[in-house]
């Protein structure tokens, strides 16, 4: 398979579009659960320890210079040190693919209640791994397309409900202490993390990333999460905005124009099938990338057999309330702390990597 590469400014692209459907929809009613009306403090608070932990990503960046993360740590520390993590990494990558497609499966159940979820997948799946196989120059010009078409409906229903907001409804603050804020850091922390997928796809970059440019990306997905965890609280209010399973997309329905057009949700799907589209191509693609295998018949193989687990997972006849639970109680904290301990663990092998050259 010849080596495609994209620009920073796609994989920028890619990581917005991936991590969006996580931090603009999916933690938003977890989040609102654990901290409340304080829910945007502590995203304000795991922000200041993302932008310094930006500055670890971009070390362990400039010392592998490009080179395919694994095949680095391989050539390094041989493969005994390699293929635990890889294993790990891959386990991480099938599972938020799972909570990706769950999710949406159980999204578009409001929208078809009587299509089976296993069509519904099978239609995802198959798009999403033709997107996969096309390579990552696919997923690249793919979410050049759609993903600006997100962003101008986001900020079409930001000033249309502008009318609807009472940014008194922020306050009080902390009213119950510093411990909801500190417990509800885990789940903005969970996508913001993500940013690490920028070493997985970093042999592709065909230009150097700077740290300004590093920073630049997490404010914006610092603007993508908390703008409508924001947008939930001041529009339904702390407690009903609670109690909705996607805060993000009831904002749609406060949306009219004029007297005679409303009911605009339907463009809310829009959004949704853009962000699963995304993370999902790209959870896919990452797989065999990661695992260095060339071989293009090889490499699809993987990926349909790695997005048929995911679909037979999603499926499983699991309730809502029990799926939620493990996510939020689960998946997200353990993803957080996982990318977390990761990326200290690749600054220490850089070091030991340096360390090992100079002597």
């Amino acid at each position: 398979m010849t080596k495609q590469t994209i620009t920073l400014f796609q994989v920028s692209m890619i990581l917005i579009g991936s991590i969006g459907i996580i931090n603009h929809v999916i933690m938003i009613p977890m989040l609102l659960d654990t901290s409340g009306r304080d829910s945007w403090i502590s995203i304000i608070l795991v922000s200041i320890i993302y932008l310094i932990w930006i500055s670890l990503i971009f070390i362990i960046y400039r010392n592998i210079k490009n080179e395919h993360l694994f095949s680095w740590l391989k050539n390094n520390f041989g493969k005994l040190s390699v293929y635990p993590i890889i294993f790990i990494v891959v386990i991480y990558l099938i599972t938020i693919g799972v909570v990706a497609l769950k999710e949406t499966l159980t999204f578009f159940s409001f929208y078809l209640p009587e299509t089976p979820h296993f069509v519904l997948g099978i239609l995802f799946s198959m798009i999403c791994l033709y997107n996969a196989t096309r390579g990552i120059q696919s997923i690249a010009l793919t979410t050049g397309v759609l993903l600006p078409i997100v962003f101008l409906l986001g900020f079409f229903v930001m000033f249309a409900n502008v009318p609807h907001k009472d940014y008194s409804l922020l306050q009080p603050m902390m009213e119950n202490g510093m411990k909801p804020v500190f417990k509800g850091m885990v789940y903005p922390a969970a996508g913001f993390l993500e940013l690490i997928f920028i070493l997985f796809l970093q042999h592709h970059i065909c230009s150097k990333v700077k740290l300004y440019q590093l920073i630049a990306l997490g404010m914006v997905i610092i603007g993508i999460t908390i703008g409508p965890v924001m947008a939930a609280i001041i529009e339904f209010g702390p407690f009903v905005a609670a109690n909705q399973r996607y805060p993000a997309f009831e904002e749609w329905r406060l949306v009219s124009i004029g007297r005679y057009i409303e009911n605009l949700d339907f463009l809310s799907v829009y959004q949704w099938l853009v962000g699963i589209f995304i993370r999902l191509s790209l959870v896919v693609f990452l797989i065999p990338d990661l695992l260095s295998i060339t071989n293009q018949k090889t490499r699809n193989g993987i990926m349909f057999a790695i997005l048929s687990c995911i679909l037979f997972i999603s499926i499983l006849p699991i309730s809502d309330s029990s799926f939620y639970w493990c996510v939020s109680q689960f998946i997200l904290p353990v993803s957080a702390l996982g990318l977390f301990l990761f990326s200290i663990l690749l600054i220490v092998f850089v070091w030991v990597a340096k360390f090992k050259k100079s002597s």
